[in-house]
């Protein structure tokens, strides 16, 4: 019989040298080619269409999707490799509980819990071999046939042959599932929203990238809300961070009192990764609210204090579920 390949070898071997990986990582991330290989590989439509870019994510409305728990588990392969790095660079310490997509569907998506290392080390693992493969496989200065780029993959491979549609199942990895919320403002014709840049990370392909405030992990025992509006208090607005309840909270209650509304509008699987975010908005049109950003701090997570986005950043420049939250908000205005 044929020998199987190992699906962590391509892994293992970037991170004997990471330093070099994350180079190229990062040189991928900025290349055309990958657009014109996800095009190819899921088809030009999955690419999401936003203010004239092109993004690597796939996004659906689903307003009103929620979230259906699940005991069973769906078993994935997963080598303890990139969270141990991340752990050593300062990009992770909290192994804490997540949810993790088993499936999804027009109404719900079906979750069960993992860890968080557990995430890193399958779809994460996913986006570094895919990156590193092509920054390396692109700094050759030839345009060889996909091919030779495909060999690479071969933990993309192992994950793709286990599930009919890796944006809908999320078989053969823990698929993290986060939640990316759109926090706007009517302003005339448009609206204003809360975004930022993220901190600078030894993760080339994570340091400084624009994003959506808040945006987080979905955690057992929360519903999308309850966690959104969490992940708002404690990236905005001071509350510790995994504190245990937000009713009590000041800040919650002058969002009540403001009359803020929620609003899921639906899931934005990132390409590179295959994870993704539930996406929502929470509007607030209370002048008084706003009038309060000068006490506003956001926490260690971000870079220097919010920004604007105007227009279409370019791809490799911000998250791709923020774009794929954006997009879905303006869709919902």
């Amino acid at each position: 019989m044929p020998e199987v390949p190992d699906p962590y070898s391509t892994v293992r071997a970037l991170l004997l040298d990471p330093e070099r990986s994350n180079f190229y990582a990062n040189r991928g991330l900025h290349s055309p080619r990958l657009l014109e290989w996800l095009a190819g590989r899921y088809g030009p439509r999955r690419l999401l269409e936003w203010r004239g870019g092109r993004y690597p994510v796939v996004s659906v409305a689903l307003p009103g999707l929620a979230l259906r728990r699940s005991a069973r588990e769906n078993p994935f392969l997963c080598e303890r490799a990139l969270s141990a790095l991340y752990a050593r660079w300062g990009a992770a310490s909290f192994n804490g509980p997540v949810l993790r997509m088993m499936s999804a569907d027009s109404n719900h998506l079906t979750v069960s819990r993992c860890g968080y290392f557990d995430m890193l080390d399958t779809c994460y693992a996913l986006e570094w071999e895919l990156l590193a493969s092509l920054g390396e496989w692109c700094s050759r200065g030839k345009r060889a046939c996909w091919g030779e780029l495909e060999s690479k993959l071969l933990l993309r491979r192992h994950v793709e042959e286990r599930s009919a549609n890796p944006f809908q199942d999320g078989t053969g990895r823990a698929a993290g599932l986060g939640v990316s919320m759109v926090v706007r403002r009517r302003c005339g014709r448009g609206w204003r929203v809360l975004a930022a840049r993220r901190a600078p990370s030894r993760i080339g392909i994570r340091s400084k990238k624009l994003h959506v405030v808040p945006a987080g992990m979905l955690t057992p025992g929360k519903s999308i809300r309850q966690s959104a509006l969490q992940e708002l208090l404690e990236e905005v607005l001071g509350m510790e961070e995994h504190g245990r309840g937000i009713s009590r909270e000041p800040e919650y209650r002058r969002l009540v009192r403001a009359g803020a509304e929620f609003s899921v509008t639906g899931l934005a699987i990132n390409m590179l990764s295959l994870c993704g975010d539930v996406c929502a908005t929470l509007t607030v049109d209370d002048a008084c609210w706003w009038a309060r950003q000068a006490q506003w701090r956001l926490n260690h997570e971000h870079a220097g204090g919010l920004v604007e986005i105007n227009g279409a950043p370019p791809w490799w420049d911000i998250v791709p579920q923020g774009a794929g939250a954006l997009a879905l908000a303006e869709a919902s205005s």
